[in-house]
């Protein structure tokens, strides 16, 4: 629906609309429309269902606080805790490429690169609900959970940047997200550092919303109140400081997991068998022996994997559909069934997208998402995907015990090697 209508009306017009209407009063009929990020009213509406309570204030007070750290749009900021210690997380420099307003022309320029490239899927917020969202399946990822399914480190972990950036390049199969073979390096790099910041403030912004929903210390469930805010560089008031200490050990809490990031890799333990694609002439037997052993893991209690892909690794396993986090995280967890079409309407209002069931990949289609590469693969089986309901193994604690063995892993990455088709080319972006 939206690409047609994005042919007749001007692109700021079109995100306007994108805000479901909610934000219509802040956007003029021009491009100088204003340009701050969009509250996020599903998560607060989710966290007043789920407890009874009024979150108007506390939104409110949220969004002084974004704006004064993070700034806006058009101008974003470094909060100052994050300008020095964090300084090769996020470079102001890149925000500023990323942020902004499109160019005019369809070249890449030096500023508004994400708007450009990723705004119409992903939203200006981070918030996946761009103008082009709701047509698509999967929905576009939304940043501000901060949680990433694709990457190198553990289950728990942030990406590494890398991470981030090799989806910009190489795109994700039998999908929307598209390779983006045209950007420099550092237009590439620019994107990645905005992407971790809307992911930092996002996921910032749901811990004050949470925090004021859930501190029963904290002032008529205030964590920032902008009366309390000091002026003419005047002292904050104590109850502003004890609010804005507060505030700063949330946020160092989501960098620091960011900076981090290295440490959740873990380099696992290479087979003694051979890992399909770099057999040789002496070790076929021993690679055909792993691939039978696969097999019969895939099919298998302690892999399970025929469950959902079933055994036809076609994705047509008898498990019940299920739904990502993304969409239990305001449904499911609230007491609220993702099919339960009245219940869903408040919260469709507020910025949700029509829930969606997951469909288990089709490993013999090939088109493996965060890579094809057998470390892509042992890291998807070993850790699961975070936010999808592809769980990570069930690791045996020892020998003769149940579960399964790091060898175990490397079979099933042979075995769903062996039977993957190799896929087109993901289109790249224009």
């Amino acid at each position: 629906m939206f690409s047609s209508i994005g042919n007749r009306i001007p692109r700021h017009a079109l995100l306007c609309f994108a805000a479901g209407g909610l934000f219509v009063s802040g956007c003029d009929q021009s491009a100088n429309r204003i340009a701050q990020h969009e509250p996020n009213l599903l998560y607060s509406h989710s966290l007043e269902i789920a407890e009874d309570l009024k979150l108007e204030q506390p939104t409110k007070d949220a969004q002084d606080l974004l704006i004064d750290w993070f700034g806006t749009l058009n101008d974003p900021k470094l909060p100052p805790l994050l300008e020095s210690d964090y300084k090769d997380l996020i470079s102001l420099e890149n925000l500023k490429m990323a942020a902004g307003m499109p160019p005019e022309t369809a070249e890449p320029g030096t500023t508004g690169l994400y708007r450009q490239q990723c705004a119409s899927c992903h939203g200006e917020s981070g918030q996946g609900r761009g103008p082009v969202a709701a047509s698509q399946n999967p929905y576009p990822r939304e940043f501000r959970h901060g949680i990433f399914k694709y990457k190198s480190t553990s289950r728990t972990g942030k990406p590494l940047k890398s991470d981030l950036k090799g989806i910009l390049v190489e795109g994700l199969g039998d999908s929307q997200m598209p390779k983006f073979t045209k950007l420099s390096d550092k237009q590439l790099d620019a994107l990645v550092d905005y992407v971790i910041f809307l992911s930092i403030r996002g996921e910032f912004e749901r811990k004050l919303l949470y925090t004021a929903a859930y501190d029963l210390d904290l002032e008529e469930g205030r964590l920032y109140n902008a009366s309390l805010k000091a002026s003419d560089g005047a002292a904050p008031s104590p109850e502003l400081k004890e609010q804005l200490d507060q505030a700063e050990e949330l946020l160092l809490d989501i960098a620091d997991a960011w900076s981090e990031a290295e440490d959740k890799v873990e380099e696992p333990e290479m087979p003694s068998f051979p890992i399909f694609g770099n057999e040789t002439e002496e070790n076929k037997a021993q690679l055909a022996e792993s691939i039978e052993k696969g097999k019969k893991l895939f099919a298998g209690n302690d892999a399970a994997c025929a469950k959902c892909h079933g055994e036809s690794a076609k994705g047509d396993g008898p498990q019940a559909p299920d739904y990502d986090d993304w969409t239990k995280d305001w449904t499911a967890k609230i007491g609220i069934k993702p099919t339960s079409t009245e219940e869903l309407l408040p919260l469709l209002a507020r910025g949700g997208l029509k829930p969606q069931p997951l469909k288990p990949r089709n490993i013999v289609a090939g088109h493996f998402r965060g890579g094809r590469e057998p470390i892509d693969l042992y890291r998807r089986i070993r850790y699961g995907i975070p936010g999808a309901t592809m769980p990570a193994a069930a690791l045996s604690q020892g020998e003769g015990l149940p579960g399964l063995t790091n060898d175990d892993l490397w079979h099933l990455v042979n075995y769903v090697l062996s039977i993957a088709e190799t896929p087109a080319p993901v289109v790249a972006a224009q």
